[in-house]
């Protein structure tokens, strides 16, 4: 290639990419939240609807909402937006694009209802006569949601878009949760990973509930306390202050790499049992690393635990 030529190639490859990377994040969000199955949603009435769960903020802060996490909100518009239920397994799936400095986070909440799958098991158990009516155990579908956010306004997960879904039986039963079958009835994932308890204490408040009436950590709390335990977010007088993870050079435009899950009241006592992991690490020593949270009502224990690399 002829010199002038060359140094003409090179100048287009450093002044085209920033336009054509706006474009592919446009792209990729509407690929994103128009998948199949998905219906968006208007994001000023979802985002109205979520402020709503926030207590008053301080006079100087604009949004009550101003220091919560993409992984929190997220969970926060599930457990604001659907029926509650009381037996839960919830996984969210977290991807990032970064145009410039700007990180967009792409994230997906599904909400699994193990009420009809307990209340099945009950009845083998004790008999139909002596099992309580499904509502007692939890009636609803299935439910996704996408929510795309950015920093923007004094905000760290301003909503840029979002939509909704409904998961089929046969859907669920063929989905992945963290190393399981999302609908597999394992409340305690104890054999996943060689897990090694920590001496982790967390203190932080925020302007959203932060207890379920079964007194144990709302999700949005429990993302919270793991994204601290995690690295990817500081404990910093007294609230969280989330930076993000670092983006992973095998990542490929929202492709998910941060996986959390939460189950909740799955085994014979009131508990939340959680894990957030992390792959497509930038060492080549580690392949994924995991934190562990598991709460019953009065005792909240913290693991960790690492996934070697195979060679």
């Amino acid at each position: 290639m002829p010199k002038i030529a060359a140094l003409a190639f090179i100048a287009a490859a450093v002044l085209v990419p920033a336009a054509a990377f706006a474009a592919d994040i446009d792209g990729t969000v509407e690929t994103f939240i128009g998948e199949d199955g998905f219906e968006a949603q208007d994001v000023a009435t979802v985002d109205e609807r979520l402020l709503a769960a926030f207590t008053a903020a301080p006079a100087a802060v604009s949004r009550p909402d101003s220091e919560v996490s993409p992984l929190e909100k997220a969970l926060l518009l599930v457990e604001t937006l659907e029926p509650a239920l009381p037996r839960t397994r919830t996984m969210l799936r977290y991807g990032q694009m970064l145009d410039g400095d700007t990180p967009y986070a792409f994230v997906t909440v599904e909400r699994y209802n193990f009420g009809p799958t307990i209340r099945r098991m009950a009845i083998e158990d004790y008999g139909a006569e002596n099992t309580d009516v499904p509502e007692a155990f939890g009636v609803g579908p299935h439910v996704a949601w996408r929510i795309v956010t950015m920093p923007l306004m004094g905000q760290q997960a301003a909503l840029v878009a979002v939509a909704r879904g409904e998961i089929a039986d046969k859907d669920a039963e063929a989905t992945e949760c963290a190393g399981r079958p999302c609908l597999a009835f394992e409340p305690l994932p104890d054999d996943l990973h060689q897990w090694q308890e920590t001496e982790t204490t967390i203190d932080i408040a925020s302007l959203y509930a932060q207890k379920t009436e079964g007194d144990v950590a709302a999700p949005a709390r429990i993302a919270a306390e793991l994204a601290i335990a995690a690295g990817i977010a500081a404990s910093h007088d007294g609230r969280m202050d989330w930076h993000g993870p670092e983006q992973p050079e095998a990542a490929r435009h929202a492709e998910p790499f941060l996986f959390l899950s939460i189950d909740r009241d799955l085994g014979q006592e009131t508990a939340m049992d959680a894990m957030l992991g992390q792959t497509l690490l930038n060492d080549d020593a580690v392949e994924a690393l995991w934190q562990r949270r598991v709460e019953f009502p009065g005792m909240v224990a913290f693991m960790q635990a690492a996934t070697p690399r195979s060679r």
